[in-house]
């Protein structure tokens, strides 16, 4: 019922708390939402561009409909497992005291209110009609698994046992059926954590073989080969599949124009019937904007204005399997990079990788066997020890031979083009640039602070809230995987300055990203090795914890901060972030800029979305050689001073993650002495259970040998 508050004739379209005001029950508490402080303004989209939806319609759409599915393959399998017709077994559902229904009451005790008495369902039910219920209840399965296999197999493992056997049972009757053999893949069971040695892919070569218009079958053996570190051969399938479906989606568009056009020159030649020059159709005269507009964005009246309607709601938007197959291919690309780099390692250090008994990954942390040791923790030489010892020789012979180091990098920034073209499908909504003023190192502490906040168990508290609106970005469970895998693309690039304004804006669009209660908060492995490689970092490696120079003690202005041509470098040995006058001052962060702020030496074009707003990537569309990640230069060849560019970068994104160490380590030290003054209270208890695996290692070993050992050589 609508509240007694009188709404203007003109009234603008409500958004947010506001909407809540005039559709609240009778019995409702008034004003519930009037103490709340008012959402932040909503950034305005491009002038004649649509609003992106809050959720991708594409991702939406697959959830539900393979919620749908799973739940009608449910039901159909309970009903051929028990026999219940379909009212039965709603009845039954429903319970004896639902409604006070004397049917489900009935049903519930076995007895039949329509009379049939011992009759009806108490014969069993055929082996035909069985078999049918159970082929059904396949095919929806099948269905759902081709729309997407990890968010289908976390829902049928969430249904328990009701689905066991299901496929092998309709194989017996019908080997060949193609939905049941399909099925059947993803329900055979295996050993325990012997996924690779025991997974096949000949059954989808098969499927594949008989169906090559089903992509699914492509994308799901991509994913078996990344499974068995078959990357070359999962980049292959995914890159087939993605140009079948952009063909598809072009062909689709063709055929939607097409009929589009059609059907304006009908119009045209019944308007020639009419009077000259009338606009009207049917007797009607649409109002202006309610035609289709240049470059597809069709418009639909709503309270008698038009509103445009978003590129990703319309006909012709790309499938779910589009940007399913760019983002595996991406991570296929960086896990291979990752995967032939620890190969080299594990030959140079003459150990065999093997899984455990526990079925924990094998580490470079903990190589107890290894001719050189692996990676060292906490060590202040960097993690592969000295510059000029043993290790750090054998690891530079290893993975900077020329072919080797170019294949990787090829490798990596194939993974971010990847990337970047899956996030341009989610336009964002920015605010009106400003803080113009605020350096860079401020950025990157704000950007480190947020991020640290919102990774899965952290206890830190938040940065302060800033006061400009918000980056609206279309939402996606894969956003944050993604962005945070394109800022380790710029850690194995050795491509610090660039990572410095990346980093800034994918924490802000980050804290932006909001599913609920669609979706729940993302866990992302990426995030959680970013952040980990950079706290290995803080706490290993001498030459990136010194001052930078943008420190509160130097006032000079940061080299990578200067206009081109002129770049020069400034010394930061006269100050230092342990002086005690650093200590006393205590600096709140300044929220990120999305735009004046991107490194010089990027010189690329900004990713625009499918709307011609910004894309939520947070860097450019080419990467250009930085100086740290060139191959074909030496260190002894290359410009000193952009090596010393790029430390002094290394060093401002280094900072905040030494002073939340330290903080951290004062408060522990606090900790004892403040549980006796406190009458005896008890600690709270540390629940972050890190996400990261065996990557951070590989990481932190490419670019102590490749990257780190040139950037001590200036320090």
């Amino acid at each position: 019922m609508p509240s007694n508050t009188t709404l203007p004739q003109h009234r603008q379209r409500d958004h947010g708390f506001a909407s809540l005001a005039n559709y609240s029950p009778p019995d409702s508490p008034r004003n519930t939402f009037a103490a709340l402080p008012p959402p932040p303004p909503f950034p305005a989209p491009r002038p004649g561009k649509a609003t992106p939806p809050p959720i991708d319609p594409g991702v939406f759409r697959s959830v539900t409909h393979i919620r749908r599915l799973i739940d009608e393959a449910s039901e159909l399998s309970v009903r051929a497992s028990s026999g219940l017709s379909a009212a039965a077994l709603g009845s039954m559902r429903a319970g004896p005291g639902m409604n006070g229904s004397a049917w489900a009451t009935a049903q519930s005790l076995g007895l039949s209110p329509l009379g049939d008495g011992g009759n009806g369902r108490n014969v069993a039910m055929s082996a035909m009609r069985v078999h049918r219920l159970r082929a059904l209840a396949v095919q929806k399965l099948a269905a759902a698994y081709k729309t997407d296999e990890i968010a289908s197999s976390v829902m049928v493992m969430q249904g328990g046992s009701v689905f066991e056997d299901i496929a092998e049972r309709v194989l017996k009757i019908d080997p060949s059926d193609v939905d049941a053999r399909y099925v059947h893949f993803f329900h055979e069971k295996i050993p325990s954590r012997q996924l690779a040695e025991s997974t096949s892919t000949s059954l989808l070569d098969e499927l594949i073989a008989q169906n090559p218009h089903r992509l699914e079958f492509l994308r799901t053996r991509g994913i078996v080969h990344c499974f068995r570190d078959e990357y070359a051969l999962a980049a292959r399938d995914f890159t087939h599949a993605l140009k079948e479906a952009r063909t598809i989606r072009k062909a689709r568009t063709v055929h939607i124009n097409a009929n589009l056009g059609d059907k304006q020159r009908s119009k045209g030649a019944k308007k020639k019937k009419g009077k000259a020059g009338s606009s009207n159709s049917n007797g009607q005269a649409p109002p202006a904007g309610t035609s289709v507009s240049e470059g597809r964005t069709d418009g639909v009246a709503f309270e008698g204005e038009s509103v445009m309607l978003h590129p990703s709601v319309l006909p012709d938007a790309p499938e779910p399997i589009e940007t399913q197959c760019l983002f595996l291919r991406a991570a296929a690309y960086l896990q291979h990079a990752v995967f032939l780099i620890e190969e080299a390692i594990f030959k140079l250090e003459g150990i065999h990788k093997m899984g455990s008994v526990d079925g924990a990954e094998m580490r470079l942390c903990y190589l107890e066997n290894g001719e050189y040791g692996g990676v060292e923790v906490g060590n202040p030489d960097g993690p592969l020890g000295k510059s000029d010892g043993v290790k750090m020789r054998a690891y530079r012979t290893a993975l900077t031979e020329p072919a080797f180091r170019e294949h990787i990098l090829t490798l990596v920034k194939k993974s971010m083009r990847d990337h970047r073209q899956f996030l341009a499908h989610f336009d964002t909504l920015e605010s009106a640039p400003g803080y113009a003023d605020v350096d860079i190192a401020q950025r990157t502490e704000y950007a480190f602070l947020l991020s640290e906040s919102l990774r899965p168990g952290s206890q830190s508290p938040p940065p302060p809230v800033p006061d400009t609106p918000p980056m609206f970005t279309t939402y996606h469970p894969l956003l944050v995987e993604s962005h945070f895998s394109i800022l380790i693309g710029f850690l194995m690039l050795g491509d610090f300055p660039g990572l410095l304004p990346a980093f800034s804006r994918t924490a802000a669009l980050v804290d932006g990203l909001e599913g609920y209660p669609v979706f729940l908060p993302p866990r992302s492995m990426a995030q959680a090795e970013f952040v980990e490689v950079l706290e290995r970092l803080a706490g290993g490696w001498r030459h990136g914890t010194q001052p930078h120079s943008l420190s509160r003690a130097n006032s000079k202005q940061l080299a990578i901060e200067a206009p081109p041509p002129a770049r020069p470098f400034l010394s930061t040995s006269s100050s230092s972030l342990c002086s005690p006058k650093a200590k006393e001052v205590h600096r709140i962060p300044t929220p990120p800029t999305s735009d004046g702020d991107v490194h010089r030496s990027s010189g690329s074009a900004q990713v625009r979305g499918v709307n011609g707003s910004s894309s939520s990537s947070s860097c450019e569309r080419d990467i250009p050689p930085s100086p740290s990640s060139s191959s074909s230069a030496s260190p002894d060849g290359r410009a000193r001073e952009e090596l010393a560019t790029t430390l002094d970068a290394a060093r401002i994104l280094l900072a905040p993650v030494i002073k939340r160490q330290r903080e951290n380590v004062e408060q522990a030290a606090a900790g004892p002495a403040g549980q006796k003054s406190g009458g005896g209270a008890k600690k709270p208890l540390n629940i972050n259970i890190p996400l990261h695996g065996p990557r951070v290692e590989i990481i932190l070993a490419w670019m102590a040998a490749v990257f780190l050992y040139e950037l001590d050589a200036v320090a």
